[in-house]
């Protein structure tokens, strides 16, 4: 196969001088960050530390916050703002992070009807302070430093993520094995989401009882629009579903499909 192409100059404009935080976390401060597993991308951002508005604080919370920012980069910490209603601030993993959440989310996104905005913050770090609880009873913060639904925790594993932009399709994975569109149908119905208009699983792994052998199902998940697949993955995103042949439970995991 030969040896990896050379990197990219590291030497390209910034949107301001390198953080103390980003110096510490790969290294010397000299020492230049890791690529990015996706060539589009660089660590433009001067801080790991988003802010997201337009949240509806009836149906979301850390968690479901977590479900979108995690296709994007590692997420560390969500927290809501009590002072800004509507407002969460979300600790990405690094530079990389950041800046794909930037430029795949500020697309005109909208979500149960209201218009998603997310900025840099001017904070390095979020600080849980004094929590209080949200709509749902959860409370307004949760750390996931440690949380085994990341999906960039190292090269091999950030290689496989499908970087895109919201549209009306996703692709679904780890989902247990021999169910059907039925299923779909009914936790859609559980969460209070739009149903997919259509279900395609990949082959050989799609509602057959006689798939015994498959370890899991995946394929995709057609919407009307791009706003009922984003409110789909936001509520269905890590949604634990219990294998109908056996006594496990599935972690639906979910992303926004190429296709």
């Amino acid at each position: 196969m030969g040896p990896p192409p050379p990197p990219p100059p590291t030497s390209g404009p910034r949107r301001g001088p390198p953080s103390r935080r980003y110096s510490s976390q790969y290294g010397s401060p000299n020492q230049p960050p890791p690529l990015s597993p996706h060539g589009d991308y660089g660590p433009l951002a001067d801080s790991p530390v988003l802010i997201v508005y337009g949240l509806d604080t009836k149906r979301l919370n850390p968690d479901r916050v977590f479900n979108v920012f995690c296709l994007y980069g590692n997420v560390h910490k969500v927290k809501f703002l009590k002072s800004k209603p509507g407002a969460a601030m979300v600790e990405m993993g690094d530079g990389f992070a950041v800046d794909r959440a930037l430029t795949c989310l500020n697309t005109e996104n909208f979500l149960f009807d209201q218009h998603i905005n997310v900025c840099v913050s001017k904070q390095k770090v979020i600080v849980p302070g004094q929590s209080f609880e949200l709509d749902d009873g959860s409370c307004s913060f949760k750390d996931y430093s440690t949380n085994r639904n990341n999906r960039f925790t190292n090269v091999k594993q950030a290689a496989k993520n499908r970087i895109q932009k919201p549209n009306n399709m996703l692709h679904f994975f780890s989902a247990p094995p021999g169910i059907g569109e039925e299923v779909f149908h009914q936790i859609s119905d559980k969460v209070d989401v739009k149903r997919p208009k259509s279900v395609i699983f990949f082959s050989g792994k799609g509602g057959s009882k006689g798939n015994q052998g498959e370890k899991s199902s995946s394929g995709l998940l057609e919407f009307e629009s791009k706003c009922d697949a984003f409110e789909a993955l936001v509520m269905l995103n890590h949604y634990r579903i219990k294998n109908p042949d056996g006594p496990d439970l599935y972690t639906l995991k979910l992303c926004f499909s190429t296709a």
